[in-house]
């Protein structure tokens, strides 16, 4: 994992800092990303967990933005089993796992950070979900972590766990996951997020009856001329 694109990869790059994977998730201008990023992200996540020169892994976003919004809604039944294969294989790795939040983590971008064992932010970065998003990936068990989930600016120990200085984000959380990284935060993780098949199919459910909500308006707003 050296080079900083890999090939046939677009929509992420991931190399490695010292023992740490790192994977960036490139998102559009204003932190948009589609199914495929996170399809890429599943293969990045199972390189870095069968590396055996990489003993952590620390997602991370390009230049504003970590994640703010996910694209591609067409098909809601592949995007919500490419959703249950991100989450259910981050549940599984054997290896540590960071947020390394750069810019604003907001609804599918913090629910991301939360899957993650440990959230690092830019002081800067918004995170949080908005009023009307639905869980996903997870969140209705994974945001039990912090008090607060509506969205703010980075708060150690309220929305994230670490704040550092964004003019050496990357250089700080290199140091702390070499000084936190350990398996006692892999099974953490598994403790935490037991439940994540059947929370997951909760989600999943109510997701796909919005969904369902939203047609059945718009046919019915087309029938009268709206």
């Amino acid at each position: 994992m050296s080079d900083i694109r890999v090939k046939g990869f677009e929509d992420i790059s991931f190399w490695r800092e010292d023992e740490i994977g790192l994977i960036i998730l490139r998102s559009s201008s204003s932190g948009k990303i589609k199914k495929h990023t996170l399809d890429e992200l599943i293969m990045a996540l199972s390189t870095a967990s069968i590396d055996g020169s990489v003993e952590s892994i620390a997602i991370t976003g390009q230049n504003d933005f970590f994640a703010t919004e996910l694209l591609g809604w067409d098909n809601p039944i592949e995007m919500l089993d490419s959703m249950r294969a991100l989450a259910s294989i981050i549940y599984s790795i054997e290896k540590p796992i960071y947020a390394i939040v750069n810019g604003d983590a907001i609804d599918i971008g913090y629910e991301l950070a939360l899957l993650c064992d440990t959230i690092i932010s830019a002081p800067e970065a918004k995170l949080g979900l908005t009023k009307q998003y639905m869980f996903a990936m997870g969140g209705s068990l994974t945001s039990a972590k912090f008090l607060k989930t509506d969205v703010k600016k980075a708060l150690e120990g309220m929305n994230c766990d670490y704040v550092f200085p964004a003019s050496d984000l990357l250089g700080e959380s290199k140091i702390l996951i070499g000084e936190t990284s350990n398996f006692k935060m892999v099974l953490k993780r598994k403790s935490h997020m037991r439940f994540i098949r059947e929370a997951l199919g909760e989600e999943h459910l109510a997701l796909l009856a919005r969904i369902s909500e939203i047609k059945l308006d718009d046919i019915k707003s087309k029938k009268i001329g709206v």
